[in-house]
């Protein structure tokens, strides 16, 4: 597999990357990147060439994408390499607007794949609370509360992430983990979404909202709340504090993944299961598979059908959460169609 890096805006396609790499047969050819100092770093680090224009490698040159654009850029050039029968593994948000979704999800019934970098699926707790719900541990989910609070480092973000129309906003560059997770666990599509978001501690950015909050009705009469933002004092010994609770007719599952280093939970997460017939016990989770979204894409591209994220995961969870900052702009309920 002939894999590029096609925009390096976030470093995250640094780490999708060495695990594609580290794949057997998987080889990076080239960096192609539009900014000239991000360009050349990455190509550095990697050993490979850098070249300006991505549609140079779209002649055949290429088997594979791992896409990291600016965020309202993703979609074009997505669509692009779908259409060129190039694999995509897109870093979250995979689009920005529901039009470029659409066109996404067009693209994505050819031959090549398409999969975007929803980590919780491969994280070692929320893996143990989605078979300990799968073994009806809990019974019936019926609800769920979700909170993802970052740190935002001004001075180390560029200038197109404080831009709504280039970065899509705080609902759609971290809920999405969170609504693509309450799809995964409560096993069933939502109906509806009302939420909101502002800017109460960045407000010198105009359309950069700091914090968002979701609420969804599922299809099975259950709910979730999500709640995310940039506001994680700089002084904090960790980047994030997310944690998700779980509720359903016979107990309910705690997952913290926080990296805070006086937790009483272990850095990489534990799972608490509480159920009405045995007392709480406290789980060491499955560990997070090696290079296991690399492997997943790979086996995407290859044809394979027992995949973790499918094209159809990528579409649905970007539609609810574009839907969810399009009730937050206009102060509805949005409803599926």
């Amino acid at each position: 597999m002939r894999l590029a890096i096609i925009g390096a805006q976030h470093g995250h396609v640094l780490g999708i990357t060495r695990q594609l790499v580290a794949e057997e047969g998987v080889e990076l050819v080239a960096v192609a990147e539009a900014e000239a100092s991000v360009r050349e770093e990455t190509a550095s680090a990697f050993g490979v060439p850098g070249i300006a224009n991505y549609r140079e490698l779209l002649d055949g040159s290429i088997d594979a994408a791992a896409l990291a654009p600016i965020n309202n850029e993703k979609g074009d050039v997505a669509v692009a390499c779908l259409e060129a029968g190039v694999s995509v593994l897109l870093d979250k948000p995979a689009v920005t607007t529901l039009d470029d979704l659409d066109r996404l999800e067009a693209a994505a019934g050819g031959s090549a794949a398409l999969s975007c970098a929803l980590t919780l699926r491969f994280s070692g707790p929320y893996l143990a609370a989605q078979r300990a719900i799968e073994a009806g541990e809990i019974g019936q989910v019926v609800s769920s509360m979700a909170q993802r609070p970052h740190k935002c480092g001004p001075a180390r973000r560029p200038a197109w992430f404080f831009d709504r129309e280039l970065n899509g906003g705080a609902l759609v560059d971290l809920c999405i983990h969170d609504v693509d997770a309450v799809r995964w666990l409560h096993g069933c599509e939502p109906t509806g979404v009302a939420a909101q978001h502002g800017a109460t501690r960045f407000s010198e950015y105009p359309t950069f909202a700091d914090h968002a909050e979701v609420w969804l009705r599922l299809e099975d009469g259950g709910s979730a709340f999500l709640r995310a933002s940039w506001l994680t004092p700089d002084s904090a010994p960790y980047h994030g504090d997310c944690r998700m609770l779980i509720e359903g007719t016979d107990g309910s599952i705690e997952i913290r993944t926080t990296a805070e280093d006086s937790c009483t939970i272990d850095k990489g997460g534990r799972q608490r299961t509480m159920t009405d017939f045995e007392g709480p016990s406290l789980d060491t989770p499955t560990a997070d598979a090696p290079n296991a979204l690399a492997r997943d894409f790979i086996a995407a591209a290859r044809g394979e059908t027992d995949l973790a994220i499918t094209a159809a995961d990528v579409i649905a969870s970007h539609r609810w959460t574009l839907l969810a900052r399009d009730a937050a702009d206009h102060g509805t309920l949005v409803t599926g169609s």
